[in-house]
């Protein structure tokens, strides 16, 4: 007998983070001169550190950030070296 999870559970999981990157998004665009690490956007944005990655990189790869690879901070800034 083999047991599935409801997709229900995947749904609000994947709901949940495309909240949290709308969120974090949102608080780039209020305000342009951000710039975080993991650490700081963890505590920031009340979320874990790996989610806080997760939610950093998605961003990154989505042209929203841009990072040098330990600070974040919003694309097109003309910040040097992020």
């Amino acid at each position: 007998m083999t047991t599935t999870v409801p997709s229900f559970r995947v749904d609000a999981a994947i709901l949940q983070l495309d909240a949290e990157l709308q969120r974090v998004s949102a608080e780039f665009h209020e305000m342009p001169g951000l710039v975080v690490t993991i650490a700081q956007a963890s505590r920031l944005f009340g979320v874990d550190d790996a989610l806080s990655r997760r939610i950093l990189d998605t961003l990154v790869n989505r042209g929203i950030l841009s990072t040098d690879g330990r600070q974040f901070a919003r694309a097109g800034t003309g910040r040097r070296g992020i």
